[in-house]
């Protein structure tokens, strides 16, 4: 209970672990995501604003004539004449501010700037930053500035010859961008959760086979451990037994000997059957396939049980009938047969009738062993193909088995690409199904 309580505890941290790492992995790749988007988010809407900068400096650059024309208009009349002593004041769009400096900063567009004169007044000249962009902040208003240098020759006499300061009302634009960084990080930390939630059920319905295995190779090695302990435990009895005798003779101590051989011939094929085992696990066994026929794999095994099964004053019946092509390897299906043979022998009492028979279902080949014995309750007929299972523990031990022979018939089934599985035979015992592929007629 304990043993069990420490797994499921490793088991759980081990879960933990993973969900942290997904946080942690999910968390980097949000906020990288987010980070790039932002950051193409706002590289675009300045493009977008020093397009419109540059838009301006070049209708500031390129003025039109501003030369008045002094004759008459159409109607013969005269023009004013005090029209041609006006200077055009600089015009800009809404968002726009157009600040005019002489060469020693003096501003000289107060009047064109109005309302605005009252916010831009405190602005200074400042030559350094001759044709750099900048973002600029005045009470709590942002702008986007370039400060450029106008030719003499300019058509429009306020640019010419002096500095003019062109300044881009932003507020708007890093509104925008603030709303979309707010936006960007609640939907990010939205699916964010989503995702954690969604990672975290997918985890667990991918860690079920992880941790299932683990289970089950962890049992599998106390099962194994308690297994091998067993014959040792004996083996190391009698022969401290023999010591306390050393002047006994070999006859004298014949039934200890006896025992001991008999534990290592357990101990021997305990060992082989868990070499098999692991062999299946690291995917190492190698499997000679050959097409070949029932006949051919069948006979072998079946003769030798044909004389143990009647020696018991059991009944043994044999009805082939089919002779499809298959291709297997014989001696793992010998071995695969005389696991299920052994099986059967074992317990089905005396007088009963182990019968083996054969038929087609479709494209695959089926060759059933079935017996008279107890039968096999429908709880344990998926778990009887588990390592080391035994439906009746005390019996088994006395037939010498470890609950590993059908555990390694399953292996060799599905290493053949069939199926193997246990039904009831009515009236009393069961049928073990052996189901292999058709390759052809």
């Amino acid at each position: 209970m304990k043993m069990k309580s420490k797994q499921n505890t490793i088991t759980r941290r081990q879960q933990f672990k993973l969900f942290l790492s997904i946080m942690a992995a999910f968390a980097i790749l949000f906020l990288t995501l987010g980070l790039i988007i932002f950051n193409l988010f706002q590289s675009s809407t300045y493009k977008s604003i020093d397009k419109d900068v540059k838009s301006e400096v070049i209708t500031v650059k390129k003025q039109p004539n501003m030369q008045q024309n002094t004759g008459p208009d159409p109607q013969g009349r005269n023009p004013n004449p005090d029209t041609k002593k006006k200077e055009p004041s600089p015009k800009a769009p809404f968002q726009a501010s157009i600040l005019v400096f002489n060469n020693s900063g003096k501003l000289l567009n107060k009047t064109s700037l109005g309302n605005r004169y009252s916010i831009l007044k405190n602005i200074k000249l400042n030559k350094k930053n001759l044709n750099k962009k900048q973002t600029i902040t005045i009470k709590n208003m942002n702008f986007r500035s370039i400060l450029i240098k106008i030719s003499k020759n300019n058509n429009n006499p306020m640019y010419a010859g002096h500095y003019v300061l062109i300044m881009q009302n932003i507020d708007t634009q890093i509104q925008t961008m603030e709303n979309f960084e707010k936006i960007l990080i609640i939907t990010f930390f939205i699916f964010w959760i989503i995702a954690l939630v969604i990672s975290y059920f997918l985890a667990r319905i991918n860690m079920l086979p992880i941790v299932r295995s683990w289970k089950q190779q962890t049992e599998f090695v106390n099962d194994a451990a308690h297994e091998l302990r067993t014959p040792l435990t004996i083996i190391q009895g009698k022969l401290e037994y023999m010591l306390t005798k050393p002047n006994k003779k070999i006859i004298d101590e014949a039934e200890s000997i006896s025992v001991s051989l008999d534990e290592v011939s357990r101990l021997n094929s305990l060992t082989n059957n868990l070499l098999d085992l692991a062999r299946f696990d690291n995917a190492t066994t190698k499997l000679n396939f050959e097409y070949t026929q029932p006949d051919f794999f069948l006979k072998d095994p079946i003769m030798p049980f044909k004389d143990i099964i009647n020696s018991q004053s059991k009944v043994f019946q044999v009805s082939l009938y089919h002779h499809p092509t298959l291709l297997l390897d014989r001696n793992k299906i010998k071995q695969l047969l005389i696991i299920i043979l052994d099986n059967a022998t074992k317990y089905t009492p005396k007088n009963g009738t182990i019968r083996i028979y054969d038929q087609i279902e479709g494209s695959k080949y089926q060759f059933i062993i079935s017996d008279t014995g107890v039968g096999i309750s429908d709880d344990d007929k998926d778990k009887i193909f588990t390592r080391f299972y035994r439906v009746d523990k005390s019996r088994t031990q006395s037939s010498g088995g470890h609950g590993l022979g059908l555990a390694i018939a399953k292996q060799i089934v599905e290493n053949h690409h069939g199926h193997l599985f246990v039904r009831d035979n009515l009236p009393q015992g069961s049928e073990f199904v052996i189901e292999l592929p058709i390759k052809k007629n």
